[in-house]
């Protein structure tokens, strides 16, 4: 239960919910560029920690509640019923602080789509422009605000026997991953600097704390926005387990907090649909029934393979191999521990309805379990012989989920419905995607190294015996977004074109929640190019107040 005692404590300008990566972003540009007093209020505590920041870390952070919100879906009716994990950052960085790393900035077609609903400064020629432009900024230090790492010279060599299967398949074998057209296979680049880590809590929140109007809470959990005639004057949080604070803020506040969090603290603040928040007992203060919803997320599956070719198994699976590593990162930052597990991949065309690329491709060279009672990653404990795992996650989902109230106690998580499968349209592209890896798998290169198979046999089996085990197996990629949504339509859109809450007069959103279709792979660098276009847009209009 949270503490019913407050205090009030101080005043701000601006107040910032949230210190991921679209809160860094904004709190670090918004500070380099005004006078304002900003606070930055961050759930979570600091990201300087080894498993943070040593890239082979983030199995460690996979089911640790202190820097992971450790959320868990409702039971999903077309996948048999299950309950899936969903890992979210509580930390500086957000859940970039706890993400496997792998930077893409979506296909073209992703933002031409955004432009459909919002506008061309979300089109894919503005939207490329932001990305060149963070990508290449460089402070008075000389650091990058975004760094983006070629590490392949560093992966295992069988990434080289996956991208050689896929070229005989006709997929082309790319160098950038993240040109104009990134239809093809290749080596993953990473968010890492100097084999570290790095998150726009390094790049952005970090360097503009040293300047004097820039202050961050951590382990501080924002509980409400207090709102009168139309605009938010104070914000409540509580610390720890002690008494719920206040802050006032003379400008506004700025809603960070990401795709679950976000939405959950606009209902809590009397902020969403009206009949959830009366049937919880919350004021309503702005009905409006598109909190919450168009939830999206990436739903994935991997193949497990023992292989006779060398893989980071015999590596990462002993103490020789892990001290032999240790020593390698401690003396130049390289070698499996400077990595992502996630080396090789891209995106391809197989059957699409779109005539776009539809499949998302990973290939890892290692293999690991998760037992369904044991609540740890083994990246450390891998299996004991060689192998891989190859997988892929269909790139634009249809179906739309939701986040809805459990009760009116801040600390009671959001019902998370991510209503995967419910637009029977997705199965095509799931059947699409297992096609692929059956081919992939059937070419000289990747059948010479594979022993044989460690999680199913594919096989012999039928179509509908192989989505059943998808069905079965499938895991969220973690890409939740959408709930937010950003637009033209207020219809559809509760968040303007400025970024503005409709309703409120002094209330941005700027987060994962904002996007309005899942872009084609992984979200992280969307999240960062989306926050910059929205600090440029805020910053404009503080200049009006």
């Amino acid at each position: 239960m949270v503490p019913k005692r407050i205090k009030t404590i101080l005043e701000f300008d601006l107040v910032i919910v949230g210190a991921g990566s679209s809160g860094s972003v904004i709190a670090g540009t918004l500070a380099e560029k005004t006078n304002l007093s900003i606070l930055v209020l961050e759930a979570g505590g600091s990201d300087l920690r080894p498993d943070i920041k040593v890239p082979i870390g983030y199995g460690m952070t996979f089911f640790n509640p202190k820097v992971n919100w450790c959320y868990a879906s409702t039971p999903q009716k077309n996948l048999n019923g299950r309950s899936l994990y969903i890992p979210r950052g509580k930390v500086l960085g957000g859940s970039a602080s706890i993400n496997a790393m792998v930077y893409l900035r979506g296909q073209k077609n992703d933002f031409e789509d955004w432009a459909s609903s919002s506008g061309e400064e979300l089109g894919w020629d503005s939207v490329r422009s932001t990305y060149e432009a963070i990508e290449g900024i460089r402070d008075n230090l000389g650091k990058k605000k975004v760094y983006v790492s070629d590490v392949s010279k560093d992966h295992e060599l069988m990434v080289q026997d996956f991208i050689k299967s896929g070229k005989r398949l006709g997929f082309n074998q790319k160098r950038d991953l993240n040109d104009d057209s990134p239809e093809g296979i290749g080596h993953y680049p990473i968010s890492t600097n100097n084999g570290m880590r790095w998150t726009a809590s390094d790049g952005f929140l970090k360097p503009a704390m040293r300047l004097g109007n820039l202050t961050v809470f951590k382990n501080a959990q924002v509980t409400k926005l207090i709102t009168s005639n139309g605009r938010v004057t104070e914000v409540e949080f509580v610390k720890g387990k002690s008494e719920l604070k206040k802050i006032k803020t003379r400008i506004g506040a700025v809603l960070t907090a990401g795709a679950i969090n976000t939405p959950h603290l606009l209902m809590l603040s009397g902020i969403g649909p009206e009949e959830s928040l009366k049937n919880n007992g919350i004021e309503i203060v702005h009905a409006e029934e598109n909190i919450g919803q168009n939830l999206q997320d990436h739903l994935g599956i991997d193949y497990l393979y023992e292989s006779n070719a060398a893989s980071l198994n015999r590596v990462l699976g002993s103490w020789s191999g892990r001290i032999k590593s240790a020593f390698k990162y401690l003396i130049n930052r390289s070698g499996p521990f400077a990595l992502s597990v996630n080396q090789g991949g891209g995106f391809v065309n197989w059957k699409s309805q779109t005539g776009v690329p539809n499949i998302q491709l990973y290939f890892n060279p290692l293999t690991y379990s998760i037992k369904r009672n044991q609540k740890k990653r083994q990246l450390l404990k891998t299996d004991k012989f060689d192998g891989f795992a190859i997988g892929f996650q269909p790139c634009r989902p249809k179906s739309r989920g939701q986040v809805m109230l459990n009760s009116s106690e801040p600390r009671d998580p959001l019902l998370i419905d991510m209503n995967f499968l419910g637009n029977d349209s997705d199965l095509h592209d799931v059947r699409a995607g297992i096609e692929c890896i059956e081919k992939l798998l059937d070419n000289k290169e990747l059948r010479d190294i594979t022993v044989k198979e460690k999680s199913v046999a594919l096989g012999g089996k039928t179509m509908e015996e192989k989505l059943d085990d998808f069905r079965n197996r499938s895991v969220s990629i973690y890409h939740l977004c959408g709930t937010c949504r950003i637009g033209n339509d207020p219809r559809k859109a509760p968040v303007s074109n400025e970024f503005k809450l409709r309703g409120l007069n002094n209330l941005w959103v700027a987060d994962a929640s904002l996007f309005p279709n899942v872009t084609s792979g992984n979200i992280n660098a969307p999240v960062m190019m989306l926050a910059v276009k929205a600090a440029k847009s805020i910053f404009k209009q503080l200049g009006k107040i």
